[in-house]
């Protein structure tokens, strides 16, 4: 199965061919299908560049922090869901929602995690967040268990990607096209009614090439609605294209033409609503009744089409043209009895033991009807993204002296529309002896914002010898409206021009050092007012990489000074003045830390091997300058969602090429769910996760040469801790899953 796999990851950047290339700015130089000489002499495959970092070996040459989670390391457990993915990369910070990992929270590098806004998403190399420059927030993320691969990078080689420069980027990589004419199925069925089915085909015929998909997957989820038989799951569907056209091999100028086709849509049953702290330890896969009308219902249509001109294996030019539209109709509890959700909401005011305590335990129980006009509130967030780009770069390799350059180079129009097309919101119901009645809602007014942004990139990656140096410079210009209908909303029109510089030395074949410093930039939306700056921060990393044959040691360290932090204001992510529209300037923060990655293999004789894997974040830090707003962040006070420390270790038993046994150990620390629970006098008791520790296995046997059984479980010992709080009570990870599947090639 994985000789099958390896032919696809063999074919990515024959597959993607620069579709990552333009929308980041990377070098189009093909390191992992070309030899050591030809890396070093700057030579390039014509029409295999590489996706953002490539392979684990593209790694080592990295400016900056790159990891690398492969199609055999993604098979190794199966993962559906985002989070447990990542938690195989050092300095990625992850907090769950609803614990499948639909919409998730990631952070690198104590970079806001509210929901994954400040970081670079992107599928094959283009923009996957619903809009990147008007709403950073990721309602939207590529499933990646039709993935074959996760790419994370940090360090001055971001300024290539954008618009998010001040953390980090996560590309991840669909299914390439295969060489031949060959198929695959991945077909899954374990507990809480989950299915899941991964399928394709495909193959080159000559200068063509084509790829079927389809990605089915639905669950119940892990969470019981009081008085209910709704799920608390999710249906996903996805469908997707790929067509080839290649010029001849013989041809003086070498051509590809890639054009990618998918649709997708997500029904997710999730809920704003956590738990009381007293409700969590009786039974932390509850939810209450009265929440049990949320859903979210999404959609994702896209396209890009991209050509490749390579005059030389020197110089090439490659153009893109993207167009992504996402629907995302979320209906959502926000208020109750009167208040509304959020920090401060219902769950905090029976934490606290609030005057009406008693009455709104009841409510949530449902042994008490509602008091309030409102009742139970919901609210219709009915949204349209449309993000459409055209994007071109440039890649020249010469030599000046005894100095090897590859110049390179691009710019990317891209405009974002962002429209609320709710006609009713406020849809009220009463609570009356357990069960919602309605009692109707109210008229919403439907707008449009928009941004536009121009970017330019340029970089030099420059040779002698040993050392390599790499100069960078970004600049965007964007320019954003809140609501075209209203002539007094907000608008905004910033320009940005970005600098770094990254160091790549080969002490010796097996040791190689690296360093670097950039600034890093975040657009602040559609929803800044006039004069917001965006985020802003300077960034410094250094550190080792090890390699001797199976043997990979990765030690970074870095130091994050984030000049100007700023949150999104969200129900799911509230500001401190408790808004939950527009952005916030968030004062100032440094943020400091080491991350260690280990591959080895540990033990192997004849007929078996023993793998293993370690990742592991340390980040501390504070907040060095106090916020706009007098109810924000102070001086001194603790990053939140930044636990110190992260780990995970993987162990893995090969035998025989047949059996394969995998295990892996995952621990969080506790972390601070507020800046405020670090100050004197300040109550914690709920203003903190849990630590965590839990183990995930899966064993797999292969019964032919193309046909794998496996079976595999997650939380083995079915822990259960806080790991989120928020939008309006506490949240924890999911239980203990058992499942098994067959994965086939033909």
């Amino acid at each position: 199965m994985n000789r099958f796999r390896a032919t696809h990851v063999t074919a990515v950047s024959q597959l993607l061919s620069g579709a990552a290339a333009i929308a980041l700015g990377l070098p189009a130089t093909a390191l992992a299908q070309t030899s050591n000489e030809n890396a070093e002499s700057g030579q390039v495959a014509q029409t295999n560049p590489v996706v953002v970092i490539g392979t684990k070996e593209d790694a080592r040459l990295s400016t900056g922090s790159a990891f690398v989670i492969d199609q055999e390391e993604l098979e190794k457990f199966e993962f559906t869901n985002i989070h447990s993915v990542l938690r195989s990369a050092p300095g990625v910070y992850l907090r769950e929602e609803n614990g499948l990992g639909v919409f998730p929270r990631i952070g690198i590098r104590a970079s806001s995690s509210g929901r994954s806004d400040r970081i670079s998403i992107m599928e094959d190399g283009i923009p996957a967040a619903m809009a990147p420059y008007a709403n950073t927030s990721a309602y939207y993320f590529p499933s990646v268990g039709r993935m074959s691969g996760v790419e994370v990078l940090k360090g001055p080689e971001i300024l290539r990607y954008g618009p998010q420069t001040t953390s980090g980027a996560i590309n991840l990589l669909s299914t390439p096209i295969p060489d031949t004419l060959s198929g695959y199925l991945n077909a899954e069925i374990g507990e809480l009614s989950t299915r899941r089915i991964h399928s394709g085909v495909g193959g080159t015929f000559g200068q063509f090439g084509i790829l079927a998909e389809t990605y089915q997957h639905v669950t119940d989820g892990f969470h019981d609605i009081d008085r209910s038989s709704r799920t608390s799951g999710n249906d996903i569907s996805e469908y997707l294209v790929k067509l080839r056209w290649r010029s001849k091999a013989d041809a003086a100028i070498q051509q590809q033409l890639d054009l990618k086709l998918f649709d997708g849509d997500t029904q997710a049953d999730v809920s704003y609503l956590g738990l009381t702290d007293a409700d969590f330890r009786r039974d932390p896969e509850r939810r209450y009744g009265l929440s049990e009308l949320e859903r979210m219902n999404s959609s994702r249509t896209s396209a890009s089409l991209q050509h490749q001109l390579h005059f030389t294996p020197s110089l090439s030019l490659i153009s893109t043209g993207y167009y992504t539209k996402t629907v995302r109709n979320y209906t959502r509890l926000n208020q109750i009895n009167g208040i509304g959700i959020g920090s401060s909401g219902i769950t905090s005011q029976i934490n606290n033991n609030a005057p009406s305590a008693a009455l709104l335990q009841g409510i949530l129980d449902g042994t008490a009807d509602t008091t309030h006009p409102n009742g139970v509130r919901y609210a219709n967030n009915f949204q349209t993204y449309i993000s459409t780009g055209l994007q071109f770069e440039g890649r020249a390799i010469f030599e000046t002296g005894k100095l090897e350059h590859e110049l390179m180079g691009g710019v990317r129009f891209h405009e974002d529309k962002a429209k609320n097309t709710a006609t009713t919101t406020n849809l009220v119901y009463h609570q009356i002896n357990g069960s919602l009645v309605f009692q109707g809602g109210s008229p919403a007014t439907p707008n449009e914002g928009y941004a536009k942004a121009v970017s330019f990139w340029a970089g030099d990656r420059i040779r002698l010898g040993s050392l390599t140096l790499l100069p960078l410079v970004r600049h965007e210009d964007i320019k954003t409206r809140a609501n075209v209908d209203n002539p007094n909303s907000a608008r905004n029109s910033l320009t940005k021009t970005t600098l770094g510089l990254g160091l790549n030395y080969e002490l010796t074949d097996q040791w190689t050092i690296l360093a670097g410093v950039h600034e890093g930039f975040a657009p602040p939306g559609s929803g800044a007012v006039k004069g917001s700056k965006g985020e802003e921060s300077t960034n410094f990393e250094g550190g080792v990489r090890f390699r001797r044959g199976g043997v990979g040691v990765d030690l970074i360290g870095f130091y994050t000074d984030y000049e100007n932090a700023l949150r999104n204001c969200l129900v799911a992510n509230p500001c401190a003045n408790g808004a939950v529209d527009g952005v916030q300037q968030d004062g100032a923060k440094e943020v400091y830390g080491l991350e260690v990655g280990v591959a080895a293999s540990l033990f192997s004789g004849p007929g078996y091997h023993v793998p293993v894997r370690l990742a592991y974040t340390y980040t501390d830090g504070e907040y060095t300058r106090s916020a706009d707003v007098a109810s924000g962040v102070r001086k001194g006070d603790v990053l939140d969602y930044t636990p110190k420390h992260i780990g995970r270790l993987e162990v893995g038993l090969e035998y025989a090429e047949r059996l394969r046994f995998n295990v892996a150990l995952n621990y969080q620390d506790s972390t601070c769910t507020t800046t405020t629970c670090g100050r004197s006098g300040v109550d914690t008791r709920f203003l903190k996760t849990q630590s965590l520790f839990t183990t995930d296995l899966l064993a797999s046997y292969a019964l032919t040469k193309t046909v794998d059984l496996y079976a595999r479980v997650e939380n083995v010992f079915d822990e259960h801790r806080i790991t989120h709080r928020g939008a309006d009570g506490a949240r924890g990870n999911p239980g203990r899953y058992f499942g098994g599947g067959v994965r086939a090639t033909f």
